[in-house]
């Protein structure tokens, strides 16, 4: 699914609301014939229809076009460091304190957060999931299409536990992974 900020900017150019099917028929018929996307992709790509397959890169290169950008890294802002990985990976490391990360995944699940050094990253948006705004997550890497795997959640500076006491993570996509990722 994309991005929040993603869906907006669809809904502002297409002025449609996409509450009824015939939205995102309309939608496919506005792209240009060499972009066009079926409206099931589209509604796959808003949330409106369940995936376990990550967009291919010409479907969201198509979607950049109509949001009037020549790419989808130019439109995200997306730079994937170096990696061992061949999908799109970043260490936690190597991201530079002060950047914001999104992550989305099914289903409809949404978390920004800003780098403030050291495998430390603290919640500034969650849409739809556990996590809070203000929670400090320990995290090791972001890997597109891969489950993202919190090893500590400081909240209101406390480990968060269960009831026994022992540390808790927090586990995101658990199922299909990161359906979108953005480094900016």
């Amino acid at each position: 699914m994309l991005s929040l900020p993603i869906i907006a900017m669809i809904k502002k150019k297409s002025g449609l609301d996409f509450d009824n099917a015939k939205d995102f028929e309309v939608l496919s018929e506005s792209f240009p014939a060499s972009d066009r996307l079926g409206v099931n992709t589209l509604k796959r790509l808003m949330g409106y229809a369940k995936s376990p397959i990550a967009p291919r890169k010409a479907t969201l290169d198509a979607l950049a076009h109509y949001l009037g950008s020549p790419s989808w890294e130019s439109l995200t802002g997306a730079q994937p460091v170096e990696s061992d990985w061949i999908e799109k990976a970043f260490f936690a490391d190597e991201i530079r304190e002060g950047t914001t990360v999104e992550a989305s995944w099914f289903p409809n699940r949404h978390l920004v957060m800003l780098c403030i050094g050291e495998n430390r990253f603290l919640v500034t948006q969650s849409v739809n999931g556990k996590l809070q705004v203000g929670d400090e997550l320990t995290i090791i890497s972001f890997r597109l299409q891969y489950p993202l795997q919190v090893l500590q959640v400081l909240r209101n500076g406390d480990i968060v536990r269960d009831a026994a006491g022992n540390e808790l993570g927090y586990i995101a996509g658990r199922q299909n992974g990161l359906t979108e990722l953005f480094i900016k």
